[in-house]
């Protein structure tokens, strides 16, 4: 029925993907973008990730990982991966968090969350703990939109809707612009509910009715080791049911779209707190979103959630 659905999508989007788009003059040194045929800024397009960027600003700064530990913010990604000789150059790293309210950069957990965040990184190999996205549940959101080497989207609009994928997991969101009421809130979803409209330039999308077993955030790999106060890279950020998050995605130029988020969630933080970063840079024209294999052999994952050991039993079943 999914598949039925997106192609019913899709041949109604074919016409409009032909449409010619018409560029307008900026004002005032603000970028002005080109214009589908039905008149919406034009987003359409594959989208590599931003560059990385930190964050928060982590509570204990003086917490320094010990000698010859993964020092984390992809680094276990990077040891596995060589570079892509063919791919186009990266933008340089951002050494600004990410977070810009509160001004002191910092996710603002209450007390008892922060505790909470704590013990959920120091018990990461309890499945109970487990980063959501280690045992392949949906990224959620505005986690799914951050600087990962492993996730590439595709835009396409159509009059009234945008379609969001991700290559992280094969995600997808449907976002209607007509004004209509979110989903009961009996019924929750991985990637939350969404409801977009126009302001200006900027797609403003209120998104809720999430569930509550994905993190808020979380990019990079944090330090081997780290406790949760030296975080930069937010892991561990829960989330209770009350989550609501306000997404507003901009075309800064031709190439890039710039990305910001309020957050809030009154049973976790104690104030609501906004993120901003340029997330989204324009693939080359030959760019696709390919398969994410989550767990295709990840032993210690199969192991953790199954309490199988599959090295263990692939040399039992040889024997």
């Amino acid at each position: 029925m999914r598949a039925r659905s997106f192609a019913c999508i899709a041949t109604v989007m074919a016409p409009c993907l032909l449409a010619p788009m018409f560029a307008y003059g900026g004002q005032d040194g603000a970028y002005e973008p080109p214009r589908t045929q039905w008149g919406d800024p034009d987003l359409r397009g594959h989208y590599l990730p931003g560059a990385y960027q930190p964050m928060e600003t982590p509570a204990n700064e003086s917490w320094r990982p010990p000698e010859g530990a993964n020092r984390g913010q992809g680094a276990a990604f990077s040891r596995f991966f060589e570079p892509d000789p063919d791919a186009p150059p990266r933008a340089a790293r951002v050494t600004t968090p990410m977070v810009v309210d509160p001004p002191d950069g910092r996710i603002p957990f209450q007390p008892w969350a922060a505790e909470q965040r704590g013990e959920v990184m120091a018990r990461q190999d309890d499945l109970e703990y487990l980063d959501p996205r280690v045992k392949c549940l949906p990224s959620a959101l505005p986690r799914a939109h951050l600087p990962v080497g492993y996730n590439t989207y595709q835009i396409e609009q159509i009059p009234g809707y945008v379609v969001m994928l991700y290559e992280w997991n094969h995600l997808y969101r449907y976002i209607p612009l007509d004004g209509r009421p979110h989903v009961n809130a009996d019924i929750r979803l991985g990637m939350g509910d969404s409801r977009g409209h126009w302001e200006g330039n900027t797609l403003v999308v209120d998104v809720t009715n999430f569930t509550e077993n994905t993190w808020v955030v979380g990019h990079g790999a944090p330090p081997e080791g780290a406790p949760a106060s030296a975080l930069t890279t937010g892991h561990g950020a829960f989330h209770s049911d009350e989550l609501h998050v306000v997404e507003r995605f901009t075309l800064r130029d031709a190439d890039t779209i710039h990305y910001e988020v309020t957050i809030e969630d009154p049973q976790v933080f104690t104030q609501p707190w906004t993120i901003a970063f340029d997330a989204l840079v324009r693939a080359p024209e030959d760019h696709m979103l390919f398969e994410y294999a989550c767990h295709e052999g990840n032993g210690r994952n199969i192991s953790l959630m199954t309490g199988t050991d599959i090295d263990a039993a692939r040399v039992h079943a040889t024997r």
